[in-house]
């Protein structure tokens, strides 16, 4: 072996990493005994790291191919025969290694999911090397991922998405979280192309044959995901600086579509500085660029060049409806939070990735509420987030918070809204309450500082909890992250004559009705709850460790209701009995604050849930959540009624059920009217969009469904006519009660608009259409030749959601699911089978097992997806035998 060492040094040739262009070929010995491939499960070997990367590519937009070279100085831990790095459907054209001044060519080895193994004719040693390999790429143009193309209005333009492991696809590279280092980029592009990417431009030099060569300053320590990149002939605009260091604001945008951007112009710098203030940190990049990229997917936390949906950003002028701006608001201020939580401190491994989307979910209710108060979106957010985790919790195939990662599949899965997010942000929202807003926004800070630029676990986090707070409340939290599920708390009064009164607190696991999970779980629950008479009440907190507690009350007189969640921030069920339901809905609203009222009505639905409340009974507790001056209260109390089941009541029934609703919410809405008024705040808009959807939407409203059609058939003749208020509203109506007419007009609108979100939103209403042969003609656009069936999948999601079509939609689902995988990406094919989990029936539970079992194989986490969606309509089917009766009682009374 040392003879071959010999000749190699003898026979190589030393190159320049930046020269995609010339390959000079090595001369390697006449036979070389290559190491067997020994490839590595998932993660990568910790033998040899990348120190830096220098990335050199040649793109031009139109081209279906690119070709790039890419140098990685690594460290060498410990000797080795195979470097094992990532690379994904790339043609390796060359690979060679540096070391102590000698070059020789290793061999590439291609496995499956993205391992790319360099095979080496002798032992590398201990020590610092650097790996050269020169490539050609391919552009995806039909699943955005990787780097991928988008023509608009005659242009091709090049756009990047790497998140979690597509970077493979684009270049070599350790693609882990956990290898965070420098990288220097370069790309050849058309001269008066725009290049950018994360860091400035230090330099750009002329080429032969109309290019240009673009090089960037060498960045700060980055993973693989965060790289970025796009190129084309966008229009810059320039839009002032953010930020205590004054940093330029730019975005990026196909042509003719700069004058768009005014709001997010406008909002952008109030967002830097609401982070700023909360992390008591200069922001922390040369510049901020906004890539204007196609589609809402795309959008992602880049480094210096964050990528923002046309959806969100691009919003003329006359159209920034409260909607619109706050949509921007919200996803922009989460995608810049992750600037500290993913970019300044990133997590070690995917199982951690609930540090970045879980900690960046919280932080948008903090800063988001205090950018706009008027849109309450703290207690909204929570409302939402702590719904949507809570249902998760309840399925027996409900996952943690933090999940295990052993897979491909498991890393694209650890992306789980109901638990990723939305738990987790509610969790550390809990976590809050305890230890105060304060203190606990100084262990948030205290975590990014230690931790900057470097990458982080749990443990470095539950440290830095336990360091503020003590061990107990890190164990108590930990639980809460690493367990799936969610506590049921209960509460048993008892007021001996002379005494103090005392609560005994229970906890179980909280379970629906039918299902087969073990209820004998523990948590240590934080429970902070409210005992009092009238509007008068006292507040006891209690960290219950067991199955049981006994918490002495602050008071001396024997309460007349129990609150169990005080604040409404516990991450957990409120057990209470029917008596003490019917104490606490009897008591004045005024002795609960908003979110304490918000958690009542979901523990409600709770009780309906699990069977020990009847649903004919909650029914009849609505009206006085319609009478609440409070939104949130309103949409809480509303929420009881998605449990009634439309597609199993009789036509008779489902008309009274109509009527009933629109005898509740009809007056407000009539009285909000569809247009909006001079001197309307958001908080009005806000208002006025929940009650036309109850009323008109839910309760069918003739009068409100009678005025939807002419505002949409007066915005179709002119799009400026029309309050884009209230278009927002009236189209899903106008829709659901039209007929083939106004169906042949938007879908012609659809077909001429170039607007991708006019398209989108016209799109979108055709899924509305009930009669069948319309239902069916709307359903096949979805597979057709004249849209993207990414732009028009929200025919099929809708139609799958309403009784009158679902039947339809689900014929449809299965006649074409192979055909909509073929165009989907993975994260898309999940969400497809999620859609199956609102089916509530036993030929379709059936139907749905035998048709998607054994196709779900076939898609990264499409077992798991199946599982959720399987157990929920289990559960479904349970729950509407359950309370079937007691509904067609309730309606058979009005």
């Amino acid at each position: 072996m040392n003879r071959l060492l010999l000749l190699l040094v003898v026979a190589v040739t030393v190159r320049c990493a930046h020269s995609p262009e010339a390959v000079t070929q090595a001369v390697a010995p006449a036979a070389v005994a290559w190491p067997e491939p020994q490839p590595p499960a998932l993660r990568l070997p910790d033998t040899v790291r990348p120190l830096r990367y220098a990335l050199d590519l040649k793109l031009l937009p139109a081209e279906a191919t690119y070709p790039g070279s890419v140098s990685i100085d690594v460290e060498v831990l410990k000797p080795v025969r195979q470097v094992w790095l990532h690379g994904q459907d790339l043609e390796v054209k060359r690979a060679t290694v540096t070391v102590g001044g000698r070059t020789f060519d290793a061999k590439p080895v291609s496995e499956s999911e993205g391992r790319l193994g360099l095979l080496l004719p002798e032992e590398l040693p201990v020590g610092t090397a650097t790996l050269t390999l020169d490539f050609t790429g391919k552009v995806d143009r039909e699943r955005s991922q990787g780097l991928y193309g988008q023509a608009e209005g005659g242009e091709s333009y090049l756009y990047t998405f790497f998140e979690p492991i597509d970077a493979r696809r684009a270049f070599p590279c350790f693609d882990e979280p956990t290898f965070k280092v420098p990288w220097r980029l370069r790309l050849t592009v058309k001269a008066g192309h725009v290049a950018l990417a994360n860091h400035p431009e230090v330099s750009r030099e002329s080429l032969a044959g109309g290019l240009e060569r673009v090089t960037f300053a060498q960045s700060k320590p980055m993973p693989s995901y965060l790289v970025a990149f796009i190129v084309g002939p966008f229009d810059v605009v320039e839009a002032g600086t953010v930020g205590r260091a004054s940093v330029p604001l730019r975005f990026i945008v196909p042509k003719g579509r700069g004058g768009e951007t005014r709001y997010a112009a406008s909002v952008t710098p109030r967002i830097v500085k609401g982070l700023e203030d909360f992390f008591d940190q200069t922001y922390p990049y040369e510049k901020l660029d906004v890539a204007v990229v196609p589609r809402y997917w795309g959008t992602m936390e880049h480094p210096g060049l964050v990528a923002l949906g046309q959806p969100l950003t691009l919003i003329p002028p006359a159209e920034e409806t409260l909607a619109r701006r706050k949509h921007y608001a919200v996803i922009a201020n989460h995608e810049l939070g992750h600037y500290w939580f993913s970019a300044v401190v990133t997590n070690a491994w995917w199982n951690d990735i609930w540090l970045n989307e879980s900690f960046t979910a919280w932080l948008d209710r903090q800063t988001v509420d205090r950018l706009e108060p008027s849109w309450d979106y703290q207690q909204e957010r929570a409302m939402y987030a702590t719904r949507s985790a809570l249902s998760s919790d309840a399925l027996e195939a409900a996952l943690p918070v933090r999940k295990p990662v052993a897979s491909n599949d498991d890393i694209v899965g650890s992306f789980d809204n109901g638990t990723t997010y939305d738990k987790g942000s509610s969790v550390i929202a809990m976590f809050e309450a305890w230890l105060g807003a304060e203190r606990f926004r100084d262990v948030m800070r205290g975590y990014v500082r230690k931790h900057a630029w470097g990458v982080a676990t749990t443990e470095d986090f539950l440290a830095e909890v336990s360091q503020a707070a003590g061990p107990e409340v890190a164990n108590s939290f930990k639980g809460f992250i690493e367990k799936g599920g969610a506590p049921r708390v209960s509460a048993r009064v008892t007021c001996p004559a002379g005494g103090v009164p005392t609560v005994k607190l229970s906890q179980e696991r909280y379970l629906p009705a039918g299902s087969r999970a073990n209820a004998r779980q523990e948590w240590q629950v934080p429970v902070c709850l409210l005992a009092g008479t009238g509007t008068k009440s006292s507040r006891v907190c209690s960290m219950l460790k067991g199955p049981t507690a006994e918490v002495a009350l602050p008071t001396k007189q024997c309460p007349a209701w129990v609150l169990l969640n005080a604040g409404g921030t516990g991450y957990y069920r409120g057990g209470y009995t029917r008596e003490q339901l019917t104490a606490l809905l009897a008591t004045p609203p005024s002795a609960f604050t908003t979110g304490e009222q918000v958690a009542l009505w979901a523990d409600v639905d709770a009780a309906v849930e699990r069977g020990d409340l009847p649903l004919g009974e909650a029914l009849k507790a609505v009206p006085a959540s319609v009478r609440s001056p409070e939104r949130l209260v309103v949409e809480s109390g509303a929420a009881l009624l998605s449990q009634v089941r439309l597609d199993r009541l009789s036509a008779e029934e489902r008309k009274r059920f109509r009527a009933w609703v629109a005898s509740l919410y009809a007056p407000r809405a009539r009285a909000l009217g569809w247009v909006s008024k001079a001197g309307d705040d958001d908080g009005v808009k806000q208002s006025r969009s929940l009650f036309l959807r109850l009323a008109a939407g839910l309760g069918e409203d003739p009068a409100l469904v009678k005025d939807a059609g002419p505002l949409v058939r007066a915005w179709l003749a002119d799009r400026k006519s029309v309050d884009p208020e209230a278009l927002s509203s009236a189209l899903p109506r106008a829709a659901a009660h039209g007929d083939a007419d106004l169906f042949n007009a938007l879908l012609e609108a659809a077909k001429k608009e170039q607007d991708r979100n006019e398209r989108a939103r016209l799109l979108s209403a055709l899924g509305y259409f009930r009669t069948p042969e319309l239902t069916r003609r709307a359903l096949e656009l979805v597979v057709g030749p004249d849209f993207d069936t990414r732009d028009a999948l929200i025919i099929l999601k809708t139609s799958l959601n309403m009784p009158e079509t679902q039947a339809l939609a689900w014929e449809f689902y299965r006649a074409r699911f192979d055909v909509l995988t073929q165009r989907l990406r993975s994260d898309e094919q999940g969400g497809l089978i999620n859609q199956v989990g609102n089916l509530c029936d036993e030929r379709q539970l059936a139907e749905a097992e035998s048709f998607l079992t054994p196709r779900v194989t076939r898609v990264e986490g499409g077992p798991r997806a199946l599982a959720r969606a399987v157990e929920s309509i289990r559960l479904c089917i349970e729950s509407a035998k359950l309370q079937q009766q007691s509904v067609r009682d309730f309606l058979r009374a009005r």
